[in-house]
Order: structure tokens, then C-alpha cells, then sequence
């Protein structure tokens, strides 16, 4: 048999538009992060590994 075991909060009034506002935020920096140094170095590293075998 299933447990109540806690009430999942909910955000409302100021706190959730807030919430709202800050995700939105993010969701249009998410694309903003370059990762192409860490892929360059990656792909060394595994040519290095190729090599080797």
C-alpha cells in the first residue's frame, strides 16, 4: 500500500513569477557556455588513445 509521505510544494504570488522570470533567464543563457576547448582536448585525447593501439 502507497504512503503519503509529503505534500509537494507550490510556489505562488511573487516567489513563482520570480521562479518564472529566472528560469526564462536561463533557458536564453543555456546556449551560452562554449565548450569547444574541453571538445578540442577530448578529441586529442582520444587520437593520442588511437594512436596507441
Amino acid at each position: 500500500m502507497a504512503v503519503y509521505v509529503k505534500a509537494i510544494p507550490t510556489l505562488r504570488g511573487k516567489v513563482a513569477d520570480r521562479f518564472v522570470k529566472k528560469s526564462e533567464d536561463n533557458l536564453l543563457r543555456r546556449a551560452s557556455i562554449d565548450f569547444s576547448k574541453a571538445a578540442a582536448n577530448s578529441r586529442a585525447i582520444l587520437a593520442k588513445r588511437a594512436e596507441s593501439k
